[in-house]
Formats: structure tokens, C-alpha cells, sequence
């Protein structure tokens, strides 16, 4: 091979910053992490190439089974495929030997697309996107029994509950991730019956908009209105200081939060992102 894999952790942090800000091919994932915090992490890895920075990939964990492709960077020297083959196989190599069993990737650009395909990469499903201006939100009178109140750090082990009921493997968060959520959100809350915290709100917001980032409730408690209302609340927060559009992304295969969605006001909009999945 006529360049060298290393792993990011035994790099320089300045070199790869530096490399991270070039103009170069890059692709991140909608991810709460900036790279360079990635950098320490099994299954981060760089080509070098006469002592030059090549290539950058990392393929990580998010739970016990699953990983998510979370960057690629490359030197536009018409190389890229070549540096992918070799940094997706090295990262693979520490996937398998953490036992991880799928590794997933968004892929928003036809030439990542095509990387993916060839390295055995199948579409696994869609995140779409929706949409809702305030005064189109279709308001409804909450469960005069449900409790929203603000979160605190306190709530996150209830909230790390709610979310590996909640969502299938490969779109559950772990407990740093949530925790670095809470952080950058401006506005978390949580929803409360009979004394139990059963749902949880997180989203952040820019200017006069507002995106819904992670909403999720306790299955036993589904069907009670939980999850409206914890968007109806988010609304009125946010509409108080001036936001006038909201929006949020799902799952094209997630019916239940495309109805809910529907049902608040969201319309569709036209930027959908392929989601691709590879069994290790």
C-alpha cells in the first residue's frame, strides 16, 4: 500500500484541525459531536501519505450493536475511493472485534452513495424532513393530568430509559449523546403521569426558527397524548421569544411520528437523506 493507516488518537490534534478546515471532500453526520471529539475514539483512523494527511474516517459506535459512519474527509486528488476502501477497512476490523453487528451511514451526496455501495451498503431507510410555520401548528387541549416541566440533568437516567424503549437500536442514543443534547439544546422538557416521567422533549433553536431534535415516549404510555403535548409546549416556548417556523426529522418508515407530525401541522418537505446499513 502506498500510504500508511494510523488512528486519529496518535496523531497530532492541531494536524487533523488543520486538515478538518481545508477544502477538502468532506461528509459529517448529523451528529451532536464535533469530529475533533471523535478523534480519540476506536474506529478513527487517517491515511498518511509522505507524512501528509490524506484522509480522515471515523466509524463509531453508538450502542453495543450498532456504529454510524460519523465523517470521511478527503484530499481532492481524485484518490477518495482508494483512502475510503482503506479507512472503512480498518475501521471495520475494530467494529467486529467490539462485536459490533451493523454499522449505518447517512448519504446525502451521490459519490458517498457510491462509496457505500462499494463496500456492500443497501438502503436500510430514509430521514425526511417536515416542517410547520406557528400559525399553522394545530393546537389541541392537553391531558388536563400530564405534567410538562422544564428538564434537569437529574431527569437523564429516566430520559436514557424512555429512549432504549422508544426507539429501535439503530436510532437509540446512548447516554453521552444524550447528555451532550441536553447541553446544546435550548429548550428540554419532560412529560410526567402518575408521578413518572414518560416522555421527553429536546430541540434547539436559531434566529426565529426552532428544530424538534429528539422526542421520544415511554410505549406503556403511548396513545395518551404525551408526545403532542410535548410539542405543543415546545411551540409556545419558542413562539414567545419570537420563533415562527419549526422542524424536525424522522424515519420515512416511522409512521407513528409522521402521523403525529401530520397531526401538529408538519408538511413535508423535499429534501429526504438515504440511509444505508451494512452487516459486519
Amino acid at each position: 500500500m502506498p500510504f500508511d493507516i494510523q488512528a486519529c488518537s496518535n496523531l497530532p490534534p492541531t494536524d487533523l484541525a488543520r486538515f478538518l478546515n481545508a477544502n477538502n471532500l468532506s461528509f459529517n453526520n448529523l451528529d451532536w459531536f464535533p469530529p475533533n471529539e471523535r478523534f480519540s475514539e476506536a474506529g478513527c483512523f487517517a491515511v498518511i501519505e509522505q507524512q501528509q494527511i490524506k484522509a480522515l474516517l471515523a466509524a463509531t459506535p453508538e450502542s453495543s450493536q450498532i456504529a454510524w459512519l460519523r465523517f470521511f474527509h478527503a484530499e481532492r486528488d481524485g484518490k477518495h475511493g482508494k483512502y475510503f476502501k482503506a479507512l472503512f477497512s480498518q475501521a471495520k476490523m475494530v467494529l467486529q472485534n467490539m462485536g459490533i453487528q451493523s454499522v449505518f451511514s447517512l448519504a446525502p451526496y451521490n459519490w458517498l452513495e457510491s462509496l457505500l455501495k462499494g463496500e456492500g451498503f443497501m438502503p436500510a431507510d430514509t430521514i425526511v424532513t417536515l416542517q410547520c410555520d406557528f400559525a399553522g401548528a394545530k393546537m389541541r387541549r392537553a391531558n388536563p393530568e400530564l405534567i410538562i416541566r422544564e428538564m434537569t440533568q437529574r431527569d437523564l437516567a429516566a430520559v436514557e430509559a424512555i429512549d432504549f424503549a422508544a426507539f429501535d437500536p439503530v436510532w437509540q442514543l446512548k447516554r453521552a449523546s444524550l447528555e451532550k443534547t441536553y447541553h446544546l439544546s435550548a429548550w428540554n422538557s419532560i412529560a410526567i403521569l402518575e408521578k413518572e416521567i414518560v416522555g421527553y422533549q429536546m430541540s434547539t433553536n436559531t434566529f426565529d426558527s426552532a428544530h424538534l431534535a429528539r422526542l421520544a415516549v415511554d410505549p406503556r404510555w403511548q396513545g395518551k397524548g404525551v408526545g403532542h403535548s410535548l410539542v405543543e409546549d415546545m411551540f409556545e416556548t419558542f413562539s414567545t421569544i419570537g420563533v415562527t417556523s419549526f422542524s424536525v426529522n424522522t424515519q420515512a418508515s416511522n409512521t407513528q411520528s409522521l402521523s403525529l407530525y401530520h397531526s401538529l401541522g408538519f408538511e413535508r418537505e423535499d429534501r429526504d437523506i438515504l440511509v444505508m446499513s451494512l452487516n459486519l
